[in-house]
């Protein structure tokens, strides 16, 4: 009514209309009329300003369809996109299309369980070197374990392929993995190795490779400014410990983030320090599957706490650093979560982007500005989010508790 009172109070000289008003059979001066006629005006002035105001939100926008199982892609300089499938293809979306053949010379993997191709990183030299990186389960059921290769992309083809690292010792179990990798600014080589599911306590010890970060060169070869390279009783890959099964791993200016896995509940963001201990299965949030309680011990001398703890689980599966943010994707919970790094605190601004509601596998920021998810299962897609506003903010009653 502030409108309308409003256009009652403009003066309007009636008499300067050049129309003969005595000879009109209406009494433009009785207030039933008047007020009809301003209250269309004000109608029309209120869907105009409504129409102009309020844009179509953005949306979402499928690049690709019909991927199997996706693990992991990556951006190549010519705008192609290799994307992983967990059988054991590399595939290359071109032009917004998923091409039929699929680049050969991808070494044998495990495929099993949660195990199979993993991660694909392109070399930050790449348009020099043509180097790639896969991470991928290697072995057979009784004796396997996580393995990264390098080789050069010739067209469609792997030539000159070099195995970097193989975690020691062998396992006999097809799950946690992990895998996720990571080149750092001095261009090594960060890698995640998980706990192998029941190899939990070996996360603690430095002899072994379970639940830990590695960091290798790019050749394989072991930085000697490693924290563990001079100890004997240490391998010297190790760069952090105390891990379960870390999928995610980003890097946000001089500093490294981490998401991994917990049991139930207990799922994780940390920034990472080399040669620092965080925590499994000493301290943790969550319990085991079954409801037993894995530690009394929430927190312990000598080890780190998370910077975000997700209890329920989410089931955090890869985080990419973005315009000045993190971003986290899962499994359980199939959204897309907003993590503000604010010195060295998180917050969660829980998840954005609401058209996106499915099991999410990986995610990465491209090279056009926006974000792009890769979705889980059969039939997965890849799919461009819109640049972020407020409409892409899930509203607090659909967000999980």
């Amino acid at each position: 009514m502030r409108q309308l009172s409003n256009l009652f109070s403009v003066p309007i000289n009636l008499f300067s209309v050049p129309i003969n008003l005595f000879s009109v059979p209406i009494n433009f001066f009785s207030v039933p009329t008047r007020f009809i006629l301003v209250l269309a005006s004000a109608f029309s002035h209120c869907v105009f300003a409504q129409t102009s105001l309020s844009p179509a939100p953005p949306v979402s926008k499928t690049i690709a369809k019909g991927l199997d199982s996706p693990w992991a892609f990556d951006f190549l300089p010519n705008g192609d996109i290799l994307v992983t499938e967990r059988k054991g293809k590399l595939r290359v979306i071109q032009n917004g299309a998923l091409m039929g053949a699929d680049i050969s010379g991808i070494p044998d993997v495990f495929y099993a369980g949660q195990g199979g191709l993993l991660d694909v990183m392109i070399d930050r030299d790449f348009a020099t070197n043509q180097r790639l990186y896969l991470s991928y389960a290697w072995g057979e059921r009784g004796a396997n374990a996580l393995r990264i290769m390098s080789a050069k992309l010739d067209g469609m083809q792997l030539r000159e392929q070099q195995i970097l690292f193989t975690a020691q010792p062998l396992k006999d179990t097809s799950h946690h993995y992990a895998g996720r990798l990571l080149q750092l600014a001095d261009g090594t080589l960060l890698a995640t190795v998980g706990d192998g599911f029941d190899f939990r306590e070996q996360a603690q010890t430095l002899d072994n490779h379970f639940g830990k970060v590695i960091r290798i060169n790019n050749d394989g070869t072991v930085p000697d400014d490693n924290p563990f390279y001079d100890r004997n009783d240490a391998l010297p890959e190790i760069w952090s410990y105390g891990h379960r099964n870390q999928q995610g791993l980003a890097l946000a200016g001089q500093h490294v983030y981490e998401n991994e896995h917990g049991p139930k509940g207990g799922d994780e963001v940390n920034r990472l320090t080399p040669g620092n201990n965080y925590g499994w299965p000493v301290i943790t949030q969550g319990i085991d599957y079954n409801g037993a309680q894995i530690t009394p011990y929430q927190e312990y001398e000598g080890m780190e706490q998370p910077g975000i703890d997700w209890t329920p689980s989410i089931a955090p599966s890869s985080m990419a650093f973005h315009e000045g943010d993190l971003y986290v994707t899962s499994l359980v919970e199939g959204r897309v979560r907003k993590i503000q790094i604010d010195d060295s605190h998180l917050i969660d601004h829980g998840p954005v982007f609401p058209e996106v509601d499915e099991r999410l596998r990986d995610i990465a920021s491209g090279p056009d500005g926006h974000l792009y998810v890769l979705t889980d299962g059969h039939n997965a897609e890849l799919i461009q989010l819109p640049k972020e506003s407020p409409s892409n903010k899930v509203s607090s009653s659909n967000a999980p508790e």
